[in-house]
This record gives structure tokens, sequence and C-alpha cells, in this order.
């Protein structure tokens, strides 16, 4: 990046022009053509302005429209044979491009907040009023797109000067209160870039977590915002900070991230996907939390968590009361197994992303026997063969078929032969000899 405003602000319509994913340069070309020909003006805006001037792949492009963004659209994914799918009430309109690309349009408008962490009130705008509603000075930045390319930046709030400072700005002193979910996303912003946030900005954001702005907020949006920080590569550090800020205690009291910088980091994640990331951390929230289940459990159902990460977190805080019992002396596969099998398998799998349970060497390897061999392990024999030999059905089925299965975990049986020998003499020591 340049060294200052002036050069970044004077390169930016050649720098959005060679960050431009290949298979969006035509669809935009097409989007200037039907602007023009609507009346409309057209700009890209938010964060690929913001990502194209420091340098950062960005897929998805957000366009502000002066005119009607829902119906340009339309228009365009009526042109390319692609779907639009639409939200009214805000004016926005998302069309799908091939190769997982989408192109995001927006009626400029301005907002109105009717009550603190309300929803806003949106009405048709100009650019200087869209502009003015967005939650950073970073993110309040916009190109015109034309037929023949990009026009000069418009930077009516500072963003270009604090992109140079590396700074998290907000635009006006009741951001916080207007939207207090843009604390979570200053806090993510500020990682997710390697940027500070503002002096002024802290205290603003300080202020409005002492007065209860988060309160204001449905559990459902600070829950959204919260789980997009967990998705993130850089979510520790951001948790960390909300808990020093105070912001996961306003969210729930008994929230809390209690580790120090470093302590948490997951097993190769930079190939992780935000949801394996999302369900590492609540993993291991959920153990640090409470290693009572139903304590667990209560927590994910305050938080309206959908049911399969009530579930994740549940069998997360059972495992973590298992976990040192893992590396027990004389511990066999089929003990192991019987304290493990029946978990929640997004539990067990975001356990298996936590770097520190490493420290454990003989749970871990355990552990890492159960989750790549002895899970999926399987007897030859089944009921079917206890039926062969003319045993009476009942409890017994399932007393044998769980030894033999034992049996095979630890080593000790091995082949359907040996099964089959196995199984006679179990059931030899019953007095229960086979009939035929």
């Amino acid at each position: 990046m340049t060294n200052s405003p002036e050069e970044l602000s004077s390169s930016a319509p050649q720098r959005i022009a060679q960050a431009l994913p290949e298979g969006v340069r035509l669809p935009l070309k097409h989007v200037a053509a039907l602007a023009e020909a609507h009346g409309d003006a057209i700009y890209l805006v938010g964060g690929f302005v913001r990502d194209a001037l420091l340098g950062i792949p960005q897929k998805d492009i957000d366009l502000t429209v002066i005119g009607d963004g829902v119906i340009l659209a339309k228009m365009l994914a009526a042109e390319l044979g692609t779907e639009v799918e639409v939200a009214d009430r805000f004016g926005t309109a998302t069309v799908s491009l091939s190769g997982g690309l989408d192109l995001d349009f927006v009626t400029a408008r301005k907002e109105s907040y009717p009550a603190p962490g309300a929803l806003p009130v949106v009405q048709p705008g100009t650019l200087e009023d869209d502009l003015a509603r967005r939650d950073f000075t970073i993110n309040a930045l916009a190109v015109p797109l034309t037929l023949k390319g990009f026009g000069q930046l418009v930077d009516q709030h500072g963003g270009v000067a604090d992109l140079v400072a590396r700074l998290v700005r907000v635009l006006h002193p009741h951001s916080f209160e207007d939207d207090p979910t843009r604390i979570f996303r200053a806090v993510r912003y500020a990682e997710r870039l390697s940027f500070k946030i503002e002096r002024d900005t802290l205290e603003l954001m300080l202020r409005a977590v002492r007065d209860g702005a988060l309160a204001t907020l449905s559990t459902e949006r600070a829950v959204r915002e919260l789980l997009l920080i967990m998705e993130e590569p850089r979510a520790e550090a951001m948790l960390a900070t909300l808990d020093r800020l105070g912001v996961l205690s306003s969210v729930h009291p008994g929230l809390a991230w209690a580790y120090p910088p470093g302590r948490i980091r997951l097993v190769d994640e930079e190939r992780l996907t935000p949801g394996q990331r999302r369900d590492a951390y609540l993993a291991t929230i959920a153990a640090e939390y409470a290693r009572d289940p139903e304590e667990v459990e209560a927590l994910a159902r305050w938080l309206r968590l959908p049911s399969p990460l009530v579930r994740l977190m549940r069998d997360a805080a059972v495992l973590a009361g298992l976990w040192p019992r893992l590396g027990e002396e004389g511990l066999k596969p089929s003990d192991v197994y019987s304290l493990l099998n029946g978990l929640d398998d997004a539990a067990l799998q975001a356990y298996r992303r936590l770097e520190a349970l490493k420290a454990n060497t003989v749970g871990w390897a355990r552990f890492e026997e159960f989750m790549s061999r002895t899970r999926g392990l399987k007897t030859h024999l089944t009921g079917d063969y206890l039926r062969a030999l003319g045993i009476k059905e009942g409890p017994v089925y399932k007393e044998a078929m769980k030894a033999l299965h034992n049996a095979v975990l630890d080593g000790a049986v091995t082949g359907r032969t040996e099964e089959e020998e196995f199984l006679r003499g179990w059931l030899r020591e019953r007095g229960l000899p086979e009939e035929s």
C-alpha cells in the first residue's frame, strides 16, 4: 500500500480494476450498460473497495445504485440467465454468478433508528446518504462504475486516511447506540486487518457497553455476530478482546473467554471451513464455561442456537469431563469406546481440532485411535449368527455382541473364524450351547 492518502486515492481506479475476479468483469460491463440505459448511477462500495485498496483478494462485490437497485439486479439476472435473491424491505438484491461469485445490489438509502438497537427504518437516498449510514470510515468508500471503467474514488469521511493509518473509526458518536452490532464488527475488522480501533471509537465502544447498549439487541442479532466472529481465522484474539471489553458478559453473564493469548490454537486452521472453526470455538467455550452438560445445554438454548449447535455444546461439555480419564493407566480400546461412543460427531470433530489437547499425549493418542479406527469398527458376525445357533432371542443377544465387539476392539479376536470361536466359547461359559 502507498504511504499517503493522496497516492492511494489517485491509484484507486487502477487497484479496483486489478482486484476484480475474472468471472465478474463481463457482468460488470453489462451492469454499467444497463445502468446507463436506465438512467441510474452505480458505484462499487464498502468491503470490496476497502480490500482492493489494501491488496486483499475479495470475491463478493457490493454495488450501490442511485435509482432502483432491485430492478437493475433483476435486469442483469435476466440478461445473464442466472438467479437473483431479493430483500425488498432494504432494497437489496444478490445476483449469483458462476464460480461462487456474487454481485450484491443496494438501492442508495438513508437510515434512521426508531430506538437504540432496533433495525433501521429505510428510505431512498443519495450516495452521500448511503455512505453516511455505513459503520466505519474504511467501509464508506465508493468508486463509480461506468461504461469506460472506473471513476475517481469518493471518500467523504476520511476512510483512505484511516486505511493508511490502519485505524477502525466510526462515522458519528451515536453509532454504537444506534446499532450495537457494530461493536462486534469493530473488533472483527481490527483483528482481521491487523488494524487498531481508533481511540475515540474505543471510548465510544466502552461507553456503549457500560451503558447497556447490548441489552437493546435481540439475542438472535447478538449471537449472529458472535458466531460470525467464531468463523474468522483470528477468532481467538477477537473473542479475547470482546471478553476484555465486557461484551461477552453483556450477552450472557456466564459467557467468557478465559484463555491467555495463543492458548487455543486450531489444528491446520488455514484449511478449516468457517463452520469448522465456529464449532471448535463453541466446543471450547462449552468446556470452560461449565462441565455440567445440562448447564451448558441451558446456556446454548438461552443463546437460541440451532439444535445441532446445542447438541455440539452439550456433548463438548461431556467430553471435557471425560478427557482426563482418557489418560488413565490401563485403559483399553474397548474402555475408550465405551466412554466416547454415542457423543455428537460435531463435538468430537471439534475437539479433534484443538491443538492444546495434544498435551495429554496418552489421552490424545487414544482419542485419535477412536476417531480414526475403533469408532467405525464392526464385527463380521451379527445377531443372525446367534439365531442360526438356535439361541433364543433376548438380552443375551446384546450381551454377546457387546462382548464380541469389545474383544475385536482390544485385538483379542481377529477375523470371522476367531469371532465364531469366541461366541461359541462365550455361550458355553454361560451354559447356552447351540442347538444346531
